[in-house]
């Protein structure tokens, strides 16, 4: 297949985005209104809980596609049958796991949702995701963009017929109830994702898996593990104090922060094969691209938090007036769009031209602080106490990106110099 350029691929992203956002926002509005703000929260309470735990079910294998096709097309199909065999075998040690947390963080009401929701993210959701990722490494981002859709529109599909349904039938629906139908866009996809694939890159090929890539695969894996703390773990804080109303209104809203950064990520999605090629040759190189990238996201942040903030009235409007809560709480989440605008480029950067060891270490940080502030502040102040370790955890973590790319710029430039010394020496008179 032939790879797109950079222009190709982020318009593919971007408009591929744009209309998963589009099947999101339906999501989020059927759903919310058809199960309200208590038991909104309490699903996603779960489903965060899952996703903390699911980026260990693949140990990062996939970023190490993206990473090895990217750099060698020949590389795919044992990268691909190692993704697969991984995954698998990761997905029953996370269902363990989840039942094990769930049993002493939740509700015993709400620990039968674990099992549906991990057999969904856990797996389903992840081959998607790996298919996805696949294409993106061959920079083929219009199967990644189509992927992006097609899980999307499948959740919204969902929500439409049980929205539908409860109103038909004029009963009352609840977690439970929609855990029990939720995996099916997942799994439905999820086989969609692996045909093309096969189709279009060929069949997976297994082996014993390197150690190189288990290693760094295992790097990848605790980032996007602590992504997905700093990013959702305050959710099942609140579920498991019991406030899910404050669950429900403050999941809306940073929903919505989601939705109006999916731009930001498209950009640096597509990006990310060009810059692990460019970071080959080191992080002066790759820090060319972050400054052109920088230009052009930087403005679309700070007009999203303007517009987020003054149009965050209409949310009850949209959700229903369960979620009259979320207006405040949009407009204290109004300037993380921005924020990981910062985080998004030089954290990219950082992976592209150095060990992703150094980017794991800021998002581990990041997570810990965030943990810390939760337990802190969520029992004392609800969810403005989540706001406000979610808005300081990124903070922090975009300043130590930065110090790190600061530090490992510095540390090639003095190689340079001493390299340039030892050969001027060596050279005969």
């Amino acid at each position: 297949m032939r790879e797109e350029n950079l222009r190709a691929s982020s318009l593919w992203m971007i408009v591929g985005q744009g209309v998963a956002m589009a099947f999101q926002a339906i999501y989020f509005v059927l759903i919310g209104r058809t199960l309200g703000s208590s038991e909104y929260g309490a699903f996603v309470g779960i489903v965060s809980l899952v996703a903390v735990l699911s980026n260990f079910s693949s140990l990062g294998m996939e970023m190490i596609l993206v990473r090895n096709i990217s750099r060698d097309r020949t590389s795919f199909a044992t990268t691909w049958g190692d993704s697969l065999a991984v995954t698998g075998l990761g997905f029953l040690v996370l269902l363990i796991v989840a039942i094990i947390f769930g049993h002493f963080v939740l509700r015993p009401e709400l620990r039968v949702l674990v099992v549906y929701i991990a057999f969904s993210d856990g797996l389903l959701g992840k081959i998607t995701q790996l298919a996805a990722r696949a294409f993106q490494g061959a920079g083929q981002l219009a199967y990644t963009a189509k992927l992006t859709v097609l899980t999307n529109f499948g959740r919204a599909a969902m929500a439409a017929v049980l929205f539908a349904f409860v109103h038909v039938r004029g009963i009352r629906a609840d977690a439970h109830v929609w855990a029990k139908i939720y995996w099916l866009s997942t799994f439905a996809v999820g086989i969609v994702g692996f045909v093309l694939v096969t189709m279009h890159l060929g069949w997976p090929r297994f082996r014993r898996l390197s150690k190189s890539d288990l290693f760094e695969g295992v790097s990848f894996s605790l980032s996007s593990s602590s992504i997905s703390v700093y990013n959702d773990i305050d959710k099942t804080f609140l579920v498991s104090f019991g406030m899910t109303y404050a669950a429900g209104i403050y999941t809306a809203a940073y929903r919505v922060i989601d939705v109006v950064s999916v731009p930001i990520y498209s950009i640096y999605a597509a990006a990310t094969p060009q810059m692990f090629r460019e970071g080959s040759g080191g992080v002066e190189q790759a820090r060319v691209w972050t400054r052109k990238l920088l230009r052009k996201t930087v403005p679309y942040g700070v007009v999203i938090a303007c517009i987020l903030f003054i149009a965050a009235g209409w949310f009850p409007y949209l959700f229903g007036p369960s979620f009259r809560g979320s207006v405040l709480a949009l407009r204290w989440l109004c300037l993380l769009p921005l924020i990981r605008v910062f985080h998004y480029a030089w954290g990219t950067t950082i992976t592209a031209s150095a060990s992703q060891w150094n980017r794991t270490a800021t998002q581990i940080g990041a997570a810990l602080l965030n943990v810390a502030l939760n337990a802190f502040l969520i029992p004392r102040w609800s969810w403005q106490g989540a706001a406000v370790a979610s808005l300081l955890s990124d903070g922090a973590l975009a300043v130590s990106n930065r110090l790190v790319l600061w530090h490992l710029a510095r540390k090639e430039r003095r190689h340079v110099r001493c390299t340039s010394r030892r050969q001027v020496v060596s050279e005969p008179a």
